[in-house]
């Protein structure tokens, strides 16, 4: 790892794996890479979850201290990873999102799974996806908005994207915005004979699980309820909805107040962490290492591609680049 994550905690922060009954997919890793990836970053850095919150609260964490963290509460998460840290003795957090436990399934996931398992590849997806956003917007209209993009600058603190995640992303975040995105993606499942719910099938971990988890000494957080792309753009009062109805589902679950939260997709502006602070919330994690106001409810996060990218580099620095990107 470069020499700045040496100088500040921060998190590990994973996604998505494959192995048994889970395909590979764009960034996922199997658990060898993620034994590899711990002895990499050195077990002996690695904070268990309850260890590193109490250290956090009594501002007593040190510069080399790094601890796991798991976004989504995905399924493969718990098939694939958890095994890895009881092999190794260590625990993680886990920032869960609710509304999938009550049939009300995130689009992000959904629309990863379908563009995982309904193309030949990445590629074949974006250009789908891209001549449905001509014919919803206008073709001058996407063409000229993409003579705006600085492929080189746009999501330049995520370099796991290649230049072709990062035109789908412009296109679905800068020129359509979340409700037109959202129409022609469940246009096009339906175009290929495809349903939410079955896609949505096995993807996230269920109730029992989480509590399970907990009483296992992981630290379960909080990671809004229905997990908005962009729930840093919503009004304060639908963002304390979000986190305060996440709050109290999960506390129905595990018996206890959550005191640690993610950000979602890393959008969060000062009155998010206003709403936080009113809610109780004692620690928050960002989504990247952008370095800034590194405070309390941002902690910085090394997403795993980037270390993953870097031992690459390690054992064979002329190897071309491939995309480790996650859903985001």
């Amino acid at each position: 790892m470069d020499g700045r994550l040496a100088m500040h905690p921060h998190g590990i922060m994973f996604h998505h794996f494959h192995g048994g009954a889970h395909a590979p997919s764009q960034g996922s890793i199997d658990a060898q890479a993620m034994r590899d990836l711990i002895q990499h970053v050195g077990v002996e850095r690695i904070i268990s979850a309850d260890e590193w919150l109490c250290r956090a609260e009594s501002d007593s964490l040190e510069p080399q201290d790094v601890c796991l963290t798991f976004d989504d509460a995905l399924r493969c998460q718990l098939d694939i990873a958890k095994p890895v840290l009881d092999e190794l003795g260590l625990t993680g957090f886990w920032f869960v999102h609710t509304s999938m436990l009550e049939g009300e399934y995130s689009r992000l996931e959904v629309y990863r799974q379908f563009r995982e398992t309904c193309f030949d590849s990445l590629i074949q997806f974006y250009s789908a996806f891209e001549e449905q956003a001509r014919n919803a917007v206008g073709c001058q209209t996407v063409s000229n908005a993409l003579d705006r993009l600085d492929i080189g600058t746009y999501l330049a603190e995520y370099p796991f994207y290649t230049p072709a995640d990062r035109r789908f992303r412009f296109i679905r975040n800068q020129i359509l915005g979340e409700e037109r995105y959202t129409r022609i993606m469940d246009d096009m499942i339906g175009m290929f004979g495809q349903s939410i719910e079955a896609l949505a099938r096995d993807l996230w971990i269920n109730a029992e699980d989480i509590r399970n988890l907990s009483d296992a000494g992981h630290v379960i957080g909080l990671h809004s309820h229905t997990h908005p792309v962009a729930i840093g753009e919503l009004p304060p009062d639908r963002q304390k909805w979000e986190y305060k109805t996440n709050a109290q589902k999960l506390e129905n679950i595990i018996g206890s107040a959550p005191r640690v939260m993610a950000h979602p997709c890393n959008s969060y502006t000062h009155a998010t962490l206003d709403v936080l602070r009113e809610l109780g919330i004692a620690f928050g994690f960002r989504a990247n290492m952008v370095e800034g106001n590194w405070s309390p409810l941002e902690c910085p996060r090394e997403d795993h591609s980037n270390i993953i990218r870097e031992m690459q580099a390690c054992e064979s620095p002329s190897s071309p680049a491939t995309s480790l990107a996650t859903s985001r």
